[in-house]
């Protein structure tokens, strides 16, 4: 099912028409002259069911008398339309009688809907939840052509919202009249604007979680290789089952991509997504996991927060050792080495102290156990708090 979505508007440019004759070239080379230009697009996108929105004064008078094959059985219809027009008191009630005349001269199903004038936040919201109800699956093109001036930007979040609610969005079309050359306006698709906004949502929700995955489809769409996307996914994997040393490798093997402009939507944000995997390119496994203890901080995710500072800091100790790809048993020794040199005062106290913290909430964190200390469980309850003693642990150890 495909669905178009256009707007009308109240152009008077001509007394018969409303808006003014105009030959439209589309993408593909075809043209099409018409006074309207969302009936132009109809033609040309043929979908299943096509659905205008108005408001009380829109000219939908003017779209019928228009229309091919309105005959004089519907002259009582009409005339109560052009008075409600003239009196801007267009209703639902009246849309739903006119709209099988739209339906006979179209060839398709039609749905014709009176919407607010989008004055408040109130009015917006009715006219994107129309949109959305409007278009309840399928395929989905919009037209952001006519209106009043906001109606179009609406058309636009409306389309955000359609992707959203995982809707196909099949495309975004401007009737660009004010471009118009020799006689003919340019027909604008502004479908990478969804491509954008894509990757604005894949941003924000990667800084809530962290998730490279979330790149991936979005750089396979502007062409990036599926097996190089592919590693961002296995990296964030095994990012979150805390091998950070796998996930680097992972992020190193598609890193290359970035070396060269991305095209699309991708390019936009290429060198954001280098900053947010810079911490690949730190001295060591150590550092690594300190900067990614610190990063999780930053998003409030404490228990990974803890967990990479302490894993960091038990790499380090092994470094200092010698131990440069440790296995797990020896990390538990050293581990329990350094705890002896605490215990035998060979550190100074805030090292020893943000130890204890940091091994302590850890435990609680990873396993929901409330710790011993009154200090420690008054943290547990107060996120700022809990945020800065973190912090201040990690700067102990970790420096």
């Amino acid at each position: 099912m495909h669905t178009l979505v256009s707007f009308l508007g109240r152009g008077r440019d001509n007394p018969q028409t409303g808006y003014r004759q105009a030959t439209y070239r589309f993408p593909d080379g075809s043209t099409e002259t018409t006074a309207y230009f969302g009936l132009a697009l109809t033609r040309h996108l043929a979908p299943d069911r096509l659905v205008l929105l108005g408001t009380v004064g829109s000219m939908w008078d003017v779209l019928v008398e228009n229309l091919p094959g309105i005959g004089g059985e519907d002259d009582a219809l009409r005339l109560a339309l052009m008075d409600a027009v003239a009196a801007q008191r267009v209703d639902q009630p009246l849309l739903d009688r006119v709209a099988p005349l739209v339906e006979r001269a179209l060839g398709r199903p039609v749905q014709l809907l009176c919407i607010p004038f989008g004055r408040d936040a109130a009015e917006q919201r009715a006219i994107l939840d129309a949109i959305a109800k409007a278009a309840p699956n399928g395929q989905v093109s919009l037209d952001l052509t006519h209106g009043f001036r906001h109606l179009p930007m609406l058309g636009l979040l409306s389309a955000f919202v359609l992707d959203g609610l995982g809707r196909q969005v099949a495309g975004l079309y401007y009737g660009a009249l004010d471009m118009s050359a020799d006689g003919i306006a340019p027909v604008l698709r502004l479908d990478g604007l969804i491509a954008v906004q894509r990757w604005v949502d894949a941003l924000a929700s990667f800084e809530a979680s962290g998730d490279y995955g979330l790149f991936a489809p979005l750089l396979e769409r502007d062409g990036v290789p599926a097996d190089k996307a592919r590693c961002l996914q296995e990296a964030a994997f095994f990012e979150r089952t805390f091998n950070v040393a796998d996930a680097a490798r992972r992020l190193r093997t598609f890193l290359p991509v970035l070396d060269a402009p991305l095209v699309g939507a991708s390019g936009l944000f290429q060198n954001r997504l280098k900053e947010r995997l810079a911490w690949v390119s730190e001295a060591d496994l150590a550092a690594q996991q300190r900067k990614l203890a610190f990063e999780y901080l930053k998003r409030g995710d404490y228990v990974r927060a803890v967990i990479f500072g302490y894993e960091g800091l038990i790499t380090r100790l092994c470094i200092q050792r010698g131990l440069k790809s440790p296995e797990p048993a020896e990390r538990i020794q050293v581990a329990e080495e350094f705890r002896c040199e605490l215990r035998a005062g060979e550190h100074a106290d805030h090292t020893r102290e943000a130890f204890r913290t940091l091994s302590y909430l850890r435990n609680a964190l990873a396993h929901g156990t409330p710790p011993d200390a009154k200090r420690l469980r008054h943290l547990l309850q107060d996120a700022q708090a809990l945020r800065e003693e973190i912090e201040a642990c990690l700067n102990r150890l970790l420096s």
